[in-house]
């Protein structure tokens, strides 16, 4: 595959980190959508049925995992440094193939729906139709399979916005708007799988067209699925499967050993609760997925052209960067959590404790920097999947173990732990391997800072459990905005600010 030389001046580093984050930022931030969702789906369909659709995503995820074959994260690795024509190449084989994949999964659902049945916990009146909503809510893995690969290939491409409509606005409102549809017309168990089937179809359909725009749409159709090139990401995705599977267990598992568990309609309640906690919790983790998504084509990028004292300084740069926002993030996070739960039903007040569990799990993760996205584009195949299995070996173990005992609290547990340990074996691997290490003098003043300010939002949680909503909410918002610009304004080094562009440049004038 032949290689093009990356021109890109030097003291535009940061800046391309802090725009490419800023706007994979927004497009996260725009899962506060689901988080609308959420709320309206408890109302609408009740918790047991909730819970029940909460399990099965689940599910679906895990299985999507594994048929789009790691190409999201191949098309990282190989279209950045490719020509025009390989990047077409490499695009449509990896459209492809995932598809095909999803496919044969969905149809192989279709036809063992009644034994897989057996092994999902429902309340009494959607154990009675959970077979068929089984074999109409399989079709959404190739779908949803090609909504993620189709949108990495334009990730891939460097453009980190246009995603944004499709995976969030379009899927997201589309499946609350038919949701609220069906549940209005009495479609109380079908309904909910009917309306995400539809939008993610939708989704689909819209992400194919985004990759039109970004790509020859007729050399993709057209593109082999053999030969020397599809070979070799062939072997590349196969081997960062593990490691893609058990990132995706670290989220999913939780919600499927409640179900398992757990009997009956407690099962299916209690995977409603931790969805909603780990949704809310999640909203922290865009901090650290923003910069590990510019991270992962970048890194692929500058290794190519040689340039290791450019990945440093990304490297670092996002590492400080992202620590001093998640820091209060987190605490004005756990403040609000009692007023965003008192707008579900009163029963969903048992994710309380999981939120902030797994929102320290997630501080911790983002205190690592995008270390995994590093080793995932440069290091061994071989080391990711590793990665994977030594943080997945401890979620799984504390899982079975603190379940049964603690439930949602539990699987909040395991959880925390088991991410907490691939991220700290990736930073380790990066320091070792490629002498990269993201703390510097430099971090030291924006960290304290973080840290004197999330402290100061946390002093206010104990007494907002007494506070009526929306006061809690409130001072959530108010305090992460203050501690933001003023972290900004006297934590950052000037060269830091100015990557940020008109923002910086406005809360240090």
């Amino acid at each position: 595959m032949t290689k093009i030389e990356d021109k890109t001046p030097p003291e535009n580093h940061k800046a391309r980190i802090a725009g490419g984050a800023g706007l994979a930022f927004i497009g996260r931030l725009g899962a506060f959508l689901e988080v609308g969702s959420l709320v309206a789906f408890t109302w609408l369909y009740g918790g047991a049925t909730f819970g029940l659709f909460a399990a099965l995503w689940a599910y679906v995820k895990v299985w999507s995992t594994v048929s789009d074959i790691a190409m999201t994260t191949a098309l990282q690795r190989f279209v950045p440094a490719a020509t025009a024509d390989d990047a077409n190449k490499i695009a449509g084989f990896a459209l492809k193939t995932s598809f095909l994949m999803g496919t044969v999964f969905a149809l192989v659902g279709m036809v063992l729906a009644p034994t897989l049945a057996n092994f999902v916990n429902a309340s009494e009146a959607d154990a009675a139709r959970l077979v068929t909503v089984i074999r109409i809510y399989v079709w959404v893995l190739p779908f949803w399979t090609l909504v993620e690969v189709a949108t990495a290939a334009v990730r891939a491409r460097r453009t980190f916005g246009p995603e944004i409509r499709v995976r969030i606005f379009y899927e997201q409102g589309l499946r609350l708007l038919l949701a609220t549809i069906f549940a209005l017309v009495g479609m109380l168990t079908y309904g909910l799988f009917f309306a995400h089937l539809a939008s993610v179809v939708i989704a689909a359909a819209l992400a194919l067209r985004l990759v039109a725009k970004h790509y020859n749409f007729g050399d993709i159709l057209r593109a082999p699925l053999t030969g020397a090139l599809p070979k070799e990401i062939w072997a590349f995705g196969l081997m960062l499967m593990p490691s893609n599977i058990t990132k995706r267990l670290f989220s999913e598992f939780p919600v499927i050993a409640l179900n398992l568990l757990l009997p009956g309609a407690a099962g299916a309640a209690a995977s409603g609760y931790y969805a909603v906690a780990r949704k809310l919790a999640s909203a922290l983790q865009v901090v650290r997925l923003a910069f590990e998504y510019v991270m992962a084509p970048l890194a692929s990028e500058k290794e190519g052209a040689g340039d290791r004292a450019a990945l440093g300084e990304m490297y670092a740069f996002a590492t400080r960067l992202s620590l001093a926002i998640a820091l209060p993030f987190a605490a004005a996070l756990i403040l609000a959590r009692h007023d965003i739960l008192a707008t579900m039903k009163p029963e969903f007040q048992a994710a309380t404790v999981a939120i902030a569990i797994l929102c320290a799990g997630r501080v911790f993760e983002t205190a690592t920097g995008p270390s995994s996205a590093i080793i995932e584009m440069l290091g061994h195949k071989l080391l990711p999947a590793l990665n994977g299995i030594l943080g997945l070996a401890v979620l799984l173990g504390l899982s079975f173990q603190l379940v049964p005992a603690y439930g949602i609290s539990g699987a909040a547990v395991a959880a925390a732990l088991g991410l907490g340990t691939t991220a700290l074996a990736a930073l380790f691997e990066t320091a070792v391997l490629y002498r990269l290490v993201p703390y510097s003098r430099e971090t030291l003043r924006p960290l304290f800072l973080a840290i004197v300010l999330a402290g100061g939002i946390s002093a206010m949680v104990p007494a907002s459990t007494a506070w009526d909503a929306p006061t809690g909410i409130s001072a959530a918002v108010a305090s992460l905005v203050a501690a933001l610009v003023i972290i900004v304004r006297y934590g950052l080094s000037n060269h830091d600010a100015e990557a940020l562009g008109k923002l910086g440049r406005l809360v240090r004038r």
